[in-house]
């Protein structure tokens, strides 16, 4: 057979195949691209669980604080169903190096990095060999660091666990100091400011967290989590000029991860309440 002969009758197969609906493109992020393989680009579906603080004590159990004993029905109930955690260096050398990610990923998250964590979480994820990502607000490690105290009701996580820990949880950048409502709320531009004082502000508190961490020899943050959520246009783009390749925000909704490294941002979590069962948690954060 002639390759003139070849080529024709392939671009006739594609012709029969384009009219038929098999070959076209798929939509991610609201851009229309072109699919190289046939059908459509399905990616990999993420579902991000969202942590805080862990407690024994029944009386301060609510929105942000969980038992011990219900973290870890939610870890064996991930176990048994079949689901690998990850990292945001996982997703990295997925979009960006084609590794492979699990057939069930999930990523399990901490915010604000309470000493907490490493009392109660720590174990009960290394006991399992299952990994986590800890955020961490940089002037409260600092704060904790200086003074030593190591209290489960208030203190925060000191550099010294961070480092003990890497081999269970990844840390990322909380914001150095953004969590009190005030005049702004987390890291969003306050009314009035102008646009070159807001990027000044928000790059030296992210960078101050940067710095703490890495001249502590723990690996630089790839990923900046949103104080209460809270992101806008401009914090992203402030945030991608600094380097950082991923966001995690606090809308509810499973992530689709794709090649695209635009898809690593403004990923959405589930918040883990007490008081709800972890079937009913897990129903809903895994779209079970």
């Amino acid at each position: 057979m002639k390759l003139g002969f070849r080529r024709t009758a392939v671009q006739a197969l594609c012709t029969v195949l384009i009219l038929c609906g098999l070959i076209g493109g798929t939509r991610v992020w609201g851009r229309d691209m072109p699919v190289a393989a046939f059908g459509k680009e399905e990616g990999v579906e993420l579902p991000i669980l969202m942590y805080h603080s862990i407690l024994k004590d029944g009386a301060r159990q609510g929105k942000y604080v969980l038992s011990p004993n219900a973290l870890a029905a939610d870890l064996d109930y991930l176990k048994k169903e079949g689901y690998e955690t990850i990292t945001v260096a996982d997703l990295l050398a997925y979009v960006k190096e084609g590794a492979a990610l699990p057939q069930k990923p999930v990523m399990i998250t901490f915010d604000d990095g309470y000493f907490n964590n490493y009392v109660y979480a720590y174990p009960l994820l290394k006991d399992r060999g299952m990994r986590a990502v800890v955020s961490v607000i940089g002037s409260q490690t600092a704060l904790f660091t200086e003074n030593g105290e190591e209290n489960a009701y208030w203190s925060h996580l000191k550099l010294e666990h961070l480092e003990e820990m890497q081999d269970v949880f990844e840390v990322q950048n909380h914001s150095w100091n953004l969590h009190e409502y005030g005049e702004r709320r987390g890291c969003l531009r306050r009314k009035g400011e102008d646009e070159v004082s807001y990027e000044s502000f928000l790059r030296e508190d992210t960078e101050q967290t940067q710095e703490l961490l890495v001249e502590a020899g723990l690996p630089e943050p790839t990923c900046y989590t949103y104080p209460f959520g809270a992101c806008s246009k401009e914090s992203e783009q402030v945030l991608r000029s600094m380097g950082f390749q991923c966001t995690l925000g606090c809308s509810e909704q499973i992530n689709t991860v794709t090649r695209d490294p635009e898809c690593l941002y403004g990923m959405g979590r589930f918040n883990r309440p007490a008081g709800v069962s972890t079937s009913s948690y897990m129903k809903k954060a895994l779209g079970e």
